[in-house]
């Protein structure tokens, strides 16, 4: 009787040569998905500004609130179209858990920034609320670009 990797492989090979070629395959796989998938380098200042406003929104009050939501959502749409644009891929899980703990920390300080800035308008202090726009900014940026490098190295890894 026959296994299906021998029928498979053409050659009947079933030694450890096989297996080397085949775990190479995959690891150039995994090296070629991790290139075609890199985050062009406009993507997180835009990323930031677009995540800042939404965090700045409740500053200005209603009527200027709406506005800034609304672009903060259309830009973090549009960047995420150009980005599957560009790479012809779109990312639906982390590669692993330190890529999924980075995105779940920089989630857990967008939203306690989004609180402070509701917090500050709510006590009289609205002109603050660009401070906590500001380290939104920062925060998506910077948590961004460490993101890109845990799940790149994950995703090199196999993990």
């Amino acid at each position: 009787m026959e296994s299906d990797f021998e029928s498979s492989n053409g050659a009947g090979r079933t030694d450890g040569a096989a297996a080397r070629d085949a775990l190479s395959a995959l690891h150039a796989d995994r090296q070629a998905l991790a290139d075609r998938i890199r985050t062009p380098a406009w993507y997180y200042p835009l990323l930031a500004f677009s995540t800042a406003l939404i965090i700045g929104s409740p500053g200005p009050g209603v009527p200027g609130q709406f506005v800034m939501v609304a672009f903060g959502c259309l830009g973090i749409t549009f960047l995420a179209l150009a980005y599957q644009r560009i790479t012809g891929m779109t990312i639906t899980r982390m590669a692993g858990p330190r890529s999924l703990a980075v995105s779940i920390a920089l989630g857990i300080v967008i939203v306690l920034l989004l609180g402070v800035s509701f917090a500050l308008t709510a006590t009289g202090h609205p002109e603050w609320v660009v401070a906590s726009a500001g380290a939104a900014f920062a925060a998506m940026w910077c948590g961004g670009r460490l993101y890109d490098r845990v799940y790149d190295r994950e995703l090199r890894d196999g993990r």
